[in-house]
């Protein structure tokens, strides 16, 4: 039996034909937004080896507790793959649910003249967050919550193997050191005590969240002194 010669249709002639019979034209969608097969999302995480798409996937993917239910879309992060400081806060608000990215808009902005102020560019530096869905104003973050993200931050981390990491936000920083006091007492601990604390083999820090400064600008002197700690840190 003689092999059969398949003809490629190009590209205009396909969407000829397709709209022609009432079909919509499609576009491929992005690695990073394809579906991936949970299989190969749960075998990523039960490896030694794990890509950033397979990360953005199981995040994308994840409907692990109820925040899931009220974001448009899950927001892992953004910025430099290989920065040495790298930026926790709690969560993405409800702006940046809109926006699609974490720290947008005015805290974006205050955020950008911060690292300005210490010679570095926003871009040069990674700005993820502990919970990776938007948190309404009202709602308080449970442990569960902090439990089911807490893998996808630890892998983030592991990836971009940053310098430092700061901690934004009296919130972020008592969820994720899991200690009921001021940010002002946990400044003093992670950036004037000897033994520097760590998370994930990483030096931590903790500051203001651009939000808090903005709600309190007398707090910005002390957010400066913080500034010039981590660039000593970063240059050393």
């Amino acid at each position: 039996m003689p092999e059969k010669t398949v003809t490629l249709m190009d590209e205009n002639t396909r969407r000829y034909y397709l709209d022609v019979m009432g079909i919509q034209c499609w576009e491929s969608l992005s690695p990073a937004k394809q579906f991936v097969e949970p299989s190969k999302v749960a075998a990523s995480f039960s490896g030694d080896v794990l890509s950033f798409p397979l990360l953005e996937a199981a995040i994308q993917q994840c409907d692990k507790c109820c925040l899931h239910e009220g974001r448009r879309q899950a927001i892992s992060g953004r910025g430099n793959l290989s920065a040495e400081l790298m930026f926790l806060l709690l969560a993405p608000d409800a702006a940046d649910d809109k926006a699609a990215t974490i720290c947008s808009g005015e805290a974006n902005d205050l955020l950008a003249k911060m690292m300005a102020a210490i010679n570095l560019s926003i871009d040069d530096v990674y700005i993820s967050s502990l919970l990776k869905c938007a948190v309404p104003a009202t709602h308080t973050v449970s442990t569960t919550e902090m439990h089911h993200c807490r893998d996808y931050l630890k892998h983030q981390i592991q990836l971009i193997q940053p310098k430092l990491l700061v901690v934004l936000g009296e919130t972020a920083a008592r969820c994720l050191l899991q200690e009921n006091l001021s940010l002002d007492d946990i400044r003093s601990v992670t950036n004037t005590s000897a033994e520097q604390k760590q998370f994930e083999s990483i030096p931590l820090f903790s500051s203001y969240s651009p939000q808090e400064l903005m709600q309190q600008p007398d707090n910005k002197r002390k957010s400066w002194l913080d500034l010039q700690k981590i660039q000593k840190i970063i240059q050393a």
